[in-house]
């Protein structure tokens, strides 16, 4: 599991070296639109790009951290045994929601590194690869949270107990 810790170390700082940098392009084009009276495209474009992977890499968080809503809030209301068979459940879904995200977005990243963006030049396929990589990520995290769950003798077998 300290592999999973460094690996989110290392989203939670490239998460706020995205969000730094698209801050940074909002002020400019910000500032070059209403100051300088001569808008950047490339800025907004770019800062676009930082959101969407920003996005994705704070949704593994989330997932890491338990802190999505819909992860625990309702789950921990139920009884015991209905309490661990409806966690168990939502793991299975939720690993094959990540699985299906993770293949159809590798598809659309393949694709996409054939389209250039139009002010950057960049390939549309490194922004969608936040797509599959993040949801590969999210996959290994709840597995960890199912390994965890059967070392603390929440596993089916048991009821929860």
């Amino acid at each position: 599991m300290r592999h999973l810790d460094l690996l989110n170390r290392t989203i939670q700082n490239l998460s706020a070296a995205f969000l730094a940098v698209m801050t940074v392009l909002v002020l400019v084009q910000v500032f070059f639109r209403y100051v300088l009276n001569d808008p950047l495209g490339a800025t907004q474009e770019l800062a676009i790009y930082c959101m969407a992977w920003v996005i994705m890499l704070g949704a593994t968080i989330a997932v890491r951290h338990r802190t999505h809503i819909g992860v625990n809030f309702f789950v921990d209301r139920l009884p015991g045994a209905v309490q661990t068979t409806a966690r168990w459940t939502g793991y299975l879904l939720v690993i094959g929601f990540f699985v299906i995200l993770c293949k159809e977005g590798w598809t659309l990243t393949d694709r996409a590194m054939l389209q250039t963006s139009p002010s950057s030049g960049i390939p549309v396929g490194w922004v969608v690869l936040s797509i599959p990589l993040c949801s590969a990520i999210a996959v290994l995290y709840v597995v960890e949270q199912m390994l965890l769950d059967v070392r603390r003798g929440h596993d089916i077998d048991h009821g929860g107990k």
